[in-house]
């Protein structure tokens, strides 16, 4: 389904502003951070759901960073600095000109849907270790302002009566397994309580979409669905691979 011309424009204007913040924050030691990596993966997921994945594709061709420093090269920190923010700006002005052609070409009618809102319910882990991976799966649910629901801290296997209202409650559960102890015979074992989880979702019929780590050996039994996404979270291209198959699977549940 076609986003409606106002929430397009809507998304592109809070792209443009999160790149305005980073443009004013830019310092040498927080170039390509948290708040430039949110931004800019944001606008490239945003990009595919207006458009295509051509025009993710082409965004990220036409503001292109100044390369990379090697090592035992003199850096002149003010030029990097001037190149960090000409790269930014180059972001901003290509939004600004996707914004235009919204609305000059998109059509003003917002299409009408009977289809009901989806609940989403998010299992992951808390540890401080695997941050990184459940702001990036979080991150695009946000970018896309889909609402959802996540559980709370605890270290039993068992699940607490709040969780398990949670997920009744809940039209799709997505999983975010990561790899917790090694295993003598190979692989990784993964925080019970997530297979918990997902089994108690699977025994109410819940949809279940599921973020995997690769190395993991017991996924709840999720092997063989068609759901299942592979990451291994320091290649970025494993990663965009991931999200892409992602935001697949969030279209095939109609969540957008």
């Amino acid at each position: 389904m076609k986003i409606p011309k106002t929430k397009a424009i809507e998304l592109i204007d809070q792209k443009i502003k999160q790149f305005e913040q980073v443009r004013e924050n830019a310092r040498y030691e927080n170039r390509y951070k948290e708040e430039y990596q949110l931004a800019y993966q944001g606008t490239e997921m945003l990009l595919i759901e207006l458009f295509s994945e051509d025009e993710s594709k082409k965004f990220r061709m036409e503001v292109t960073g100044p390369l990379l420093i090697l090592a035992g090269q003199e850096i002149d920190v003010a030029e990097e600095i001037r190149g960090y923010k000409e790269h930014i700006s180059s972001c901003i002005a290509q939004l600004k000109a996707c914004k235009e052609r919204i609305e000059n070409f998109w059509s003003d009618e917002e299409k009408k849907t009977t289809r009901k809102s989806v609940v989403l319910f998010v299992a992951m882990s808390f540890d401080e270790a695997d941050k990184d991976i459940n702001e990036h799966v979080i991150g695009i649910l946000k970018s896309l302002q889909i609402d959802f629901k996540t559980g709370e801290r605890y270290s039993r296997e068992s699940i607490p009566e709040k969780v398990k209202s949670r997920i009744l409650e809940s039209d799709l559960v997505i999983s975010i397994f990561v790899k917790r102890d090694e295993i003598k015979s190979g692989g990784y074992t993964t925080p019970p309580w997530l297979i918990g989880e997902v089994k108690f979702a699977q025994g109410a019929k819940k949809d279940v979409i599921a973020w995997v780590e690769r190395g993991i050996k017991d996924i709840a039994g999720l092997d063989y669905e068609k759901e299942v996404i592979y990451f291994v979270r320091d290649d970025v291209k494993e990663m965009k691979k991931a999200t892409i198959k992602f935001l697949e699977a969030l279209k095939e549940h109609k969540v957008i």
